[in-house]
């Protein structure tokens, strides 16, 4: 689900007889699935995430991170947020940016007091165990990012692909934006570095708000600056909303992705996983 390195170096095609040569293309990654169930160290995993936190929250970088979300809440009419959903982190127990991305997560949690839910169909047991001790939420469907929130939410998408954002829009669309805070890879730089047609295709919600978001950039001086890079804070002032004709908000038609884009995990190439999972860790025995 996430765009960094993190799904890049994770998976790689896995070979079955009979298998349709579309779904072998979509888990057309680099590392097999079986060495998911490789177990490794919780308490290293967990003392890990915490030295990451500790660096995160003495860095240059979370300090613009909190600038920008406390500009990001001042043109909010509920400044409070009231939960943490964050997609795409990627695999935690083995992955440098991931357990970065998730000491951000867990600095902002820390700060903020609220209940934070996770969700990344790459997970596996043993992540979700590990998340669980460090008692964050592990969400188990792939609602494909379409969270309907009635509440000021924080939404936490690092590096995710565009759909994910695109879906989020989607679900609210109309005033209820004014309910988002969406910490996610920079909308204006999504817009201007992809294609028109690709824009259209696969970002029409993030383009069309656009004009109405407020986008306040994070500056990225992290250590690693692969691991936060592009980030930025988006919010739909309530009064930006107002401003707009009742028949803008008629374009709310669902979002529908071409099938062969592997970045994307949809909950149907989800369900696909699961199975490929279950079946490369039972040819093992």
């Amino acid at each position: 689900m996430s765009k960094n390195s993190n799904l890049k170096d994770d998976f790689k095609l896995i070979s079955y007889k009979r298998r349709n040569k579309k779904v072998a293309n979509k888990f057309k990654l680099k590392e097999n699935i079986a060495k998911n169930t490789t177990a490794y160290n919780k308490e290293t995993a967990i003392r890990r995430i915490h030295e990451a936190k500790q660096d995160i929250l003495l860095s240059d970088l979370y300090s613009s991170l909190l600038a920008s979300l406390r500009e990001s809440q001042s043109a909010l009419l509920d400044p409070q947020i009231q939960d943490i959903i964050c997609l795409g982190l990627g695999r935690i127990g083995e992955c440098t940016v991931a357990r970065y991305q998730l000491g951000l997560l867990l600095c902002l949690r820390d700060l903020f007091k609220v209940k934070v839910s996770i969700f990344d169909p790459v997970f596996t047991e043993i992540e979700n165990d590990l998340l669980t001790e460090l008692e964050c939420q592990v969400l188990h469907k792939n609602v494909e990012g379409k969270y309907v929130t009635e509440k000021t939410t924080l939404f936490f998408l690092p590096h995710c692909p565009k759909q994910l954002a695109n879906n989020l829009l989607w679900a609210n669309w109309g005033l209820n934006l004014s309910n988002c805070i969406i910490i996610a890879n920079s909308f204006s730089n999504l817009l201007e570095r992809n294609t028109k047609r690709s824009i259209r295709e696969n970002a029409a919600y993030i383009l069309n708000i656009s004009p109405y978001t407020l986008e306040i950039a994070v500056i990225n001086m992290f250590k690693y600056y692969d691991v936060f890079n592009d980030l930025a804070v988006h919010v739909f002032p309530y009064k930006n909303l107002c401003l707009i004709s009742g028949d803008f908000w008629k374009y709310n038609h669902e979002p529908k992705y071409l099938s062969d884009d592997i970045e994307f995990i949809t909950n149907k190439l989800n369900e696909l996983y699961q199975v490929s999972y279950l079946l490369s860790f039972l040819r093992r025995y």
